[in-house]
C-alpha cells in the first residue's frame, strides 16, 4: 500500500469502540443507495476522504465490510485507505484478501488518477490476478454504465502475491537503504537525491521521520551506541540523528563530497569516503571535533567497510589507484595496500566476520572475484570459472556480492551485469553452480535466515527481486510490483514475520513476505519493458508480435493469449524492436537489436528458421520498416541510435544502402516508419532533437522537414477521410497530425500530460480514430474528423506502445501487455470516461 507523505498516526483498531461505531452508522446512512449499492461515486468528499479512518476505529468487522465494496474503494480516497491497512493482508478474511490484493497491485497509480481510471486499473488487475468475476463487477459502474472497452487477457509479469507495503515519498533517486530492529519496532532508512532520508516503520508501513538536508543523500549508516539507535546520513555535511526521535544531534561539514560512510559501533568512529581523502570522525554525541584525514587511504575510494578481529578494529577502503587499503582504527596506521589485479577494475566490495576471521571479497570488471583477509591482504581464493582462464573473457562485470553460511562450509554469491549469479564455496574456491535467472543486471545481494533457511535475495535492473535457497539454488519466490529497476535490498524481521525491504528506480520503498516455501509459480512473461508491438496476422490467427530487450520475440494469440512460439538470436543479442509482415505466402518478421544487430525470420513450420542476419556496426537498431517486395521477400529499413538509416536486403540481393549517413552534433532517431504516397515509398524520421523527416526510399530525397521544441518520440501514418495523413508525439505529449504530402498541420491534440511513445492510425465505428500510448500511463482515441478525445483506456504503469487491427487494440505497458475490445458503442457524449 502507499503511505501518505506525512500521515497522523494509524487508527488503534478494536471491537468495543461503540462510539466510533454509532458515529460510523450515521455516516452510513448519508451515503445515497440504489437498491442494495451504496452510491459513494455521489458521497460527500469527507465521507470519500474520512469515512474509512471512522471505521478503522469502530472494530475490524466494520473495516472489514467497508473494504469489502468495491465501489468504496473505487471511490475512496487511495491515501485515505493505505493509512489504516497493515502492511500484509493476511489479517484479513481470504473474501477481503482478495480485492485488498487487486487493489494494492497498483496502489502507486491509485492516488494520482480520478474514480473513473481507478475503475479501469482495478478491473484490469482484478484480470491480471485472476478474479474474473471481481473483474466484471468492477467494470460495472453503478446505473448500469460499463466501461467502453473489455480486456481480452492480459500478462500478468509484475504482480507477487508477496507483497506487502509501497511506501513513497522520495521525489528523487534513493540512493542508499539500510535497516535496524531496535525498541520501536523494525525501520528502514532511506537516503535520496531529493536532499531528504526517511525513516520508514515497516510494521505499519507509515512515515516516522523525514529528515531534510541542504544536498543529496549520497549514503547512510545506521549504528547503536551507549544503547541508543543513531543514523549517520552523508549530503553535504556528516550528521548523526536519534533514530527514535528524528532529532539531530550533532554534524560537521566534509570539504570535499561524500562517496560512501561506514561505522565501527564499538569504538565509535565513522569512516567517510570522498572525492578527495577519506575522513574519520569520533562519534562523541554529536561530532564536536574536527575530522580526521587519511592521507594513506588515497583519494576518491568508492567502497569502505569495517572490520575487527581479536580485539583490533580496522578500516577498508576501495580505490582505483591502489586498490584495497586497510588501515588501524583510530590510529590511521597503514596495514597495506594492494591490488593483485591493477589491470581488471573493482566493481563490487563486501566484508564478512567468518568464525572469527574477516574476510573481504572483491568483484572484478572482468567477471572474476578475490577473496583475501582483510587484515593482513592475504590472498585466499581468486574466484572464476575453470574453463575460462582468462579473467578478461567472463561473461558479465561483478555489480553485487553475499556472503552466507552453508551446510559444510561459507558461500560466496556474485551478481553480474549480464543478470547471472554464481555461487562459490570459500573453503575451496569452488564454482558450485551458475544461476541465470534474471533478465537484467543484478544489483544487489543480501543473505540471512529465513525459516531456518539460508536465503539470498537478489535485486535486478528487470524490476524484480528474487529469493533463492542459498543451499540448493532453488527459487523460493518472486517478488515483483516495481515499476523500475530495484537498486537496492535488505532482509529482516517485522515481528516474527520474514520479510524483504527493496528500494527502486521508481522511487518507492516496498515489504514482501518471504515466508513462502513452495515454488512460485512464475509467469513465461516479458522481462524487460516492452518495448515493440505489433498486431498481424499468421497462419490466419491475429497474433501480437512483441520485443522487449531480450533476445527473443514472442508471438502471442491476440484473442487468447495463449503464446504460441518464441524466435530467439543464435548470440543471445538484446532486441529492441521486431516488425511482421506478408510477403508471398508466408510472414516474415524483421527484428533489430543493440550493436546493430538485423535479423529476418519465416514462421513457416518449423517457426523460427532464419532467413538472414547482418550487423551495421556499434549503434543500436531503435526502430524498424519493412517493405514487401513483388517479386517476394521484403526489404527492411533500419534507423539507428547514431542517426543513420540503413537499407537492408535480406538474402544477399542488393549491398546495404545508406539512405541517411551516421550524423555528429544531432539528435539520434527515436522513431521510424515508411509510409506509401501515390505509389511511392516514403521513410518517415523522427529525432530526439525534434526533427521530423520525409524521404523518398527510392532517391533519398528530402521531402519536407519539420521541427519541434521537444523530442520527436512517435510517428505513424494512415488516412484521414481520402487523405494520407502523418502523425507526430513529442515529448510534451502534444499531439499533432500532418497532411504527410506537404506537412500542412490539420489537427492538434494537447491532452496527454507526459511523452507520447506510441501512436496508430484505426477505422472505430465508421469513423477514423488515432490511438495515442503515453507515459502519463493512458492510451486515448482522438476522433479524426472533429478533433475530440472519443476514447480512453488507464492503465498502471507507462505505456510504451499501441497497435490496432480488426477491432482489437493491444497496449504494452511495462512489462505487461493487455488486449482490448470495445463493447457496444454508447452515446457520443458518454463514451470518453
Amino acid at each position: 500500500m502507499t503511505t501518505p507523505d506525512q500521515p497522523g498516526p494509524r487508527p488503534a483498531t478494536g471491537e468495543d469502540d461503540l462510539r466510533e461505531r454509532l458515529v460510523l452508522r450515521r455516516l452510513l446512512a448519508t451515503v445515497h443507495r440504489s437498491g442494495d449499492t451504496l452510491r459513494w461515486d455521489l458521497a460527500d468528499p469527507y465521507l470519500r476522504r474520512h469515512v474509512v479512518e471512522h471505521a478503522s476505529r469502530a472494530g475490524l468487522r466494520q473495516l472489514v465490510e467497508l473494504l469489502d465494496d468495491g465501489e468504496f474503494l473505487v471511490n475512496a480516497d487511495p491515501a485515505a485507505v493505505a493509512a489504516v491497512l497493515p502492511p500484509f493482508r493476511d489479517a484479513y478474511p481470504p473474501p477481503v484478501r482478495r480485492i485488498l490484493d487487486v487493489y494494492c497491485a497498483s496502489i502507486g497509480w491509485h492516488r494520482h488518477v480520478a474514480a473513473p481510471a481507478r475503475r479501469q486499473i482495478l478491473a484490469l488487475d482484478a484480470l491480471r490476478l485472476g478474479h474474473h468475476d471481481l473483474a466484471e463487477h468492477m467494470r460495472r459502474a453503478p446505473g448500469g454504465h460499463l466501461l467502453p472497452w473489455r480486456c481480452l487477457w492480459s500478462t500478468a509479469t509484475n504482480i507477487s502475491a508477496s507483497s506487502g507495503a509501497t511506501m513513497t515519498g522520495h521525489a528523487g533517486r534513493i540512493n542508499a537503504l539500510a535497516t535496524v530492529r531496535d525498541r520501536g519496532g523494525t525501520l528502514a532508512v532511506t537516503g535520496s537525491e531529493d536532499r531528504t532520508a526517511r525513516v520508514w516503520d515497516l510494521a505499519t508501513g507509515t512515515t516516522r521521520h523525514v529528515l531534510l538536508h541542504a544536498q543529496a543523500v549520497k549514503d547512510i549508516a545506521v549504528a547503536t551506541l551507549d544503547g541508543r539507535s543513531l543514523l549517520l546520513t552523508a549530503a553535504d555535511r556528516l550528521t548523526v540523528w536519534d533514530l527514535a526521535t528524528g532529532r539531530g544531534l550533532g554534524s560537521v561539514p566534509v570539504p570535499f563530497p561524500i562517496r560512501a560512510v561506514a561505522v565501527s559501533e564499538e569504538i565509535g568512529w565513522a569512516v567517510v569516503t570522498t572525492d578527495g581523502p577519506t575522513y574519520l570522525a569520533k562519534l562523541n554525541g554529536g561530532f564536536h571535533d574536527d575530522l580526521l584525514p587519511v592521507p594513506q587511504a588515497g583519494e576518491r575510494a568508492k567502497h569502505v567497510a569495517v572490520g575487527r578481529e581479536r580485539g583490533s578494529h580496522f578500516a577498508l577502503t576501495v580505490t582505483a589507484q591502489h586498490g584495497v587499503t586497510a588501515f588501524d582504527l583510530p590510529g590511521r596506521r597503514l596495514l597495506y595496500r594492494g591490488n593483485p589485479h591493477p589491470g581488471d577494475p573493482i566493481t563490487a566490495f563486501t566484508v564478512v566476520d567468518v568464525g572469527g576471521l574477516t574476510l573481504a571479497v572483491t568483484g572484478r570488471r572482468s567477471g572474476a572475484c578475490v577473496v583475501f583477509h582483510a587484515r593482513t591482504g592475504t590472498v585466499l581464493h581468486i574466484l572464476r570459472e575453470s574453463h575460462r582462464p582468462d579473467p578478461q573473457r567472463a561473461r558479465g562485470e561483478v555489480r553485487a556480492l553475499t556472503v552466507c553460511p552453508g551446510e559444510s562450509s561459507w558461500l560466496a554469491f556474485s551478481g553480474h551485469k549480464d543478470g547471472t549469479m554464481r555461487a562459490w564455496d570459500l573453503a575451496t574456491g569452488r564454482l558450485l553452480r551458475v544461476t541465470r535467472g534474471h533478465a537484467g543486471a543484478v544489483n544487489s545481494l543480501v543473505s540471512a535466515d529465513v525459516l531456518r533457511t539460508p536465503v539470498v535475495a537478489s535485486a535486478s535492473d528487470d524490476d524484480t527481486v528474487r529469493c533463492w535457497d542459498a543451499r540448493t539454488g532453488a527459487l523460493r519466490d518472486v517478488l515483483a510490483g516495481h515499476t523500475s529497476g530495484v537498486t537496492g535490498a535488505a532482509l529482516t524481521q517485522v515481528g516474527t514475520r520474514p520479510v524483504a525491504v527493496t528500494v527502486s528506480k521508481d522511487r518507492t520503498v516496498r515489504t514482501w513476505d518471504t515466508t513462502r516455501e513452495a515454488p512460485p509459480d512464475v509467469p513465461d512473461g516479458h522481462p524487460r519493458w516492452v518495448r515493440s508491438l505489433a498486431l498481424h496476422r499468421i497462419e490466419g490467427r491475429l497474433c501480437a508480435v512483441t520485443a522487449c530487450r531480450d533476445d527473443k520475440v514472442r508471438v502471442i494469440d491476440a484473442g487468447s493469449g495463449e503464446p504460441l512460439f518464441q524466435l530467439e538470436t543464435l548470440r543471445g543479442i538484446p532486441l529492441n524492436t521486431a516488425v511482421p509482415a506478408t510477403a508471398g505466402d508466408t510472414t516474415l518478421i524483421a527484428a533489430g537489436g543493440i550493436q546493430g544487430h538485423l535479423i529476418v525470420w519465416d514462421v513457416r513450420p518449423p517457426a523460427g528458421a532464419a532467413v538472414d542476419s547482418t550487423s551495421l556496426g556499434t549503434a543500436d537498431i531503435v526502430a524498424l520498416g519493412v517493405v514487401p517486395l513483388a517479386q517476394g521477400g521484403v526489404q527492411v529499413v533500419a534507423g539507428s541510435s547514431d542517426g543513420s538509416v540503413t537499407v537492408w536486403h535480406p538474402g544477399g540481393r542488393l549491398p546495404l544502402r545508406d539512405l541517411v549517413a551516421r550524423r555528429s552534433g544531432t539528435g539520434d532517431i527515436a522513431c521510424l516508419i515508411v509510409a506509401d504516397v501515390g505509389g511511392e515509398r516514403m521513410v518517415v524520421t523522427g529525432d530526439f532533437d525534434g526533427y521530423v523527416r520525409v524521404r523518398s526510399l527510392r532517391g533519398a530525397d528530402l521531402v519536407h522537414t519539420r521541427r519541434y521544441r521537444e523530442p520527436a518520440r512517435a510517428l505513424a501514418t494512415g488516412m484521414r477521410g481520402a487523405e494520407p495523413c502523418l502523425a507526430v508525439g513529442t515529448g510534451s505529449g502534444e499531439i499533432r497530425v500532418l497532411r504527410l504530402t506537404d506537412a500542412a498541420v490539420l489537427l492538434s491534440f494537447p491532452g496527454h500530460t507526459d511523452a507520447v511513445r506510441s501512436l496508430a492510425f484505426a477505422r472505430l465505428d465508421g469513423e477514423d480514430v488515432l490511438f495515442s500510448g503515453s507515459a502519463d500511463g493512458t492510451v486515448r482515441g482522438w476522433d479524426l474528423r472533429t478533433g475530440d478525445q472519443a476514447h480512453r483506456i488507464d492503465l498502471p504503469d507507462i505505456v510504451q506502445t499501441v497497435a490496432h487491427r480488426e477491432n482489437s487494440l493491444a497496449i504494452g505497458y511495462g512489462r505487461e501487455v493487455s488486449v482490448f475490445t470495445p463493447v457496444i458503442a454508447p452515446p457520443r457524449e458518454s463514451r470518453s470516461q
